[in-house]
């Protein structure tokens, strides 16, 4: 057990957060909550967000894709660019001046990083997203078979690191998506299992293609099996046999498997072409935020349906972020119990905690989600300052509180 001041206590929020409300706030935010740490983005994909105590408005929507920080020569000739913020207009100010109040107070400032998701380029360079098996853009879901892509996100790390204010990155989204992951007022109006759920959120985009192409692989023949499987679950009314890890390894005389393997490599490829940028600064702490007990289909040894191999990835990283949003407390047990055997302490964990609806209601919720991870976890963080009461934050303290005593 890592005694509570040794760990690492973080609470997320956003560059809109701190230039609406002024850095003071911000820092007093992570005072009150007892915390040590904060997570800020420097890159957003896009939504709608309602901002409980903000002064300045009630309802954002970020600006899809953008950077939060001023990129180098290499942004104004890519292929595609981002959008950059204009929040303010001088973002090297913001992060100086942000990075001394943490200073001045001994907090750690980290980068939360996005990945792949990122509906404002998808939106609108659709030749570089996903594509599924019946060619449909998935326009908030990059694909990790485009060198351009690729070279987007190691580009991001570089100047990131460059910034010179982090103690930490946290990585998150260098993965591909669930179907059921949301872009904007999306509707599925319809049930369906899980297995096919997984199979309808594959990629077959060109880029991908030409990768199964040259790894003499019939991308074709996967897509087209697919498309079969949908169409006679939705169309025929057919209830086949719901598949499992075991059975995808076998279809189409391991063929899926083959591409599966492929598509896997695409995640652990750009993961660690983004993660080496990052250690070019040795002093930087990185942590991966991992989604995996999330998905429905669960672990096969230490991998997960969207493309992420944890036995490739952890020797890369510091830190593991595993996410647990279940409101049920029983269920997010078990998904605990799960989650030990995939990781096998191989590095430090620092479980990532929902403190707003419908995960925690009131400080008895957040007391007893933390519960179940404290004697193994090196921290926690606390998602997020930007739709949370301030009463919240009291949550927060008084549950770390009630953890540092039972020690």
């Amino acid at each position: 057990m890592v005694k509570m001041n040794k760990k690492s206590f973080a609470l997320f929020c956003y560059p809109w957060d701190i230039i609406d409300e002024g850095y003071d706030a911000i820092i007093d935010a992570v005072k009150r909550s007892g915390l040590n740490s904060i997570y800020v983005t420097v890159n957003y994909h896009s939504g709608m967000f309602f901002l409980p105590h903000s002064k300045k408005r009630k309802i954002y929507f970020p600006e899809p894709g953008a950077l939060y920080f001023n990129p180098s020569n290499w942004h104004k000739n890519h292929t595609f660019q981002s959008p950059i913020s204009n929040l303010t207009e001088n973002w090297t100010k913001f992060w100086e001046e942000l990075s001394n109040k943490c200073k001045q107070n001994n907090i750690n400032l980290c980068a939360w990083m996005l990945g792949t998701h990122n509906s404002g380029i998808g939106t609108k360079y659709h030749e570089i997203s996903v594509h599924n098996a019946w060619g449909d853009p998935i326009t908030h879901s990059l694909c990790p078979f485009n060198s351009e892509v690729v070279d987007h996100f190691v580009n991001v790390s570089k100047d990131v690191v460059n910034l010179g204010v982090f103690d930490k990155i946290l990585v998150e989204s260098l993965e591909y998506l669930p179907l059921r992951h949301g872009h904007h007022h999306e509707v599925i109006g319809v049930d369906f299992p899980d297995d096919l759920d997984f199979l309808m959120s594959l990629n077959f985009s060109r880029s991908c293609m030409d990768q199964l192409k040259n790894k003499n692989v019939d991308g074709e023949i996967i897509k087209n099996w697919v498309k079969k499987i949908s169409d006679d679950y939705f169309n025929k009314r057919l209830n086949n046999d719901k598949m499992d890890w075991q059975d995808f390894e076998k279809i189409l005389d391991g063929q899926f498997w083959q591409y599966y393997l492929i598509r896997e490599e695409s995640i652990t490829n750009i993961n660690k072409a983004v993660i080496n940028e990052l250690r070019q600064d040795k002093s930087l702490k990185i942590g991966l935020l991992d989604f995996g007990p999330l998905y429905s289909l669960g672990p096969y040894n230490q991998r997960w349906q969207n493309g992420v191999n944890l036995e490739y990835l952890l020797p890369l990283i510091d830190e593991i972020h595993p996410t647990f949003y279940f409101a049920d407390l029983d269920f997010n047990k078990k998904k605990y119990v799960i989650y030990k055997d995939v990781i096998k302490n191989k590095v430090d964990m620092i479980p990532a905690i929902r403190t707003i609806l419908p995960q925690t209601s009131n400080q008895k919720d957040l007391t007893n989600q933390i519960e179940i991870f404290n004697n193994d976890a090196a921290g926690f963080s606390f998602y997020n300052y930007s739709f949370m009461n301030y009463e919240n934050l009291d949550w927060i303290n008084k549950s770390l509180s009630l953890q540092d005593n039972n020690i």
